[in-house]
């Protein structure tokens, strides 16, 4: 059973090689996917160097990066990934357990940990993991994976530029269950900001704001600080 990774990218020449590099070596055979929005930096330069196949978008949008990439992969797992993530080693050998039966499961994800040191970092994990164990609510940065029939069925990854992760998730909800993986997947602190867990309280708002039916354009333009 094949695995595609597929990753956004944009405008992260200094650790887009670092993550496939490591991607490469834990798992020679999967297929390394890059959907890049526009970098003006070497990203997708970089990217090349690793990568199975590497596509460029004119402009950056996670959800359109993310279902193009889905589009051009080749495997039967599709496993979306941030650019910043590392894996911890086994995470292969743990995904193909659990996806060799298959039944009832619409998705994977890993176990979330940040790249700091700190009491607030280790409070989100907890809390983190005990919202994907007891709703079933997961984020991108827990790296999902679906089988490619599921991903078909529920329509493919929503083309949002922000909160494409919590509609996706809406729809694995509906078609299964969502099963945490025993192996952790360590995202990078930086999304945090120097006050994470105020950065959790308004991540909350704005997820908040999308399910009262604010525009994911207009969430995006606040998130990045655009006008």
């Amino acid at each position: 059973m094949r695995v595609s990774a597929i990753i956004p990218t944009w405008n992260e020449e200094s650790r887009i090689g670092v993550t496939l590099a490591r991607l490469r070596r834990q798992a020679p055979d999967a297929e390394l996917v890059v959907c890049d929005g526009g970098s003006s930096d070497r990203t997708a330069a970089i990217a090349r160097d690793f990568a199975d196949r590497v596509i460029c978008l004119p402009v950056p949008g996670r959800g359109a990066q993310l279902r193009r990439g889905a589009q051009a992969a080749n495997g039967e797992l599709l496993l979306f990934l941030h650019a910043d993530c590392r894996l911890a080693d086994g995470w292969l050998e743990a995904l193909r357990r659990v996806w060799a039966s298959p039944e009832g499961l619409s998705a994977t994800v890993f176990s979330i940990r940040y790249d700091a040191e700190g009491l607030s970092y280790r409070l989100i994990e907890r809390g983190t993991v005990w919202r994907c164990r007891r709703w079933q609510w997961a984020w991108g940065d827990h790296g999902f994976c679906v089988s490619r029939p599921v991903y078909e069925k529920i329509g493919g990854m929503p083309e949002l530029p922000l909160m494409e992760d919590v509609a996706f998730c809406s729809k694995l909800r509906r078609e299964g269950r969502i099963e945490m993986l025993p192996s952790s997947i360590f995202a990078s602190a930086r999304r945090l900001g120097r006050r994470p867990l105020l950065k959790v309280l308004e991540n909350g708002a704005r997820l908040s704001l999308f399910a009262l039916g604010a525009s994911p354009q207009s969430l995006w333009r606040g998130y990045y600080g655009k006008n």
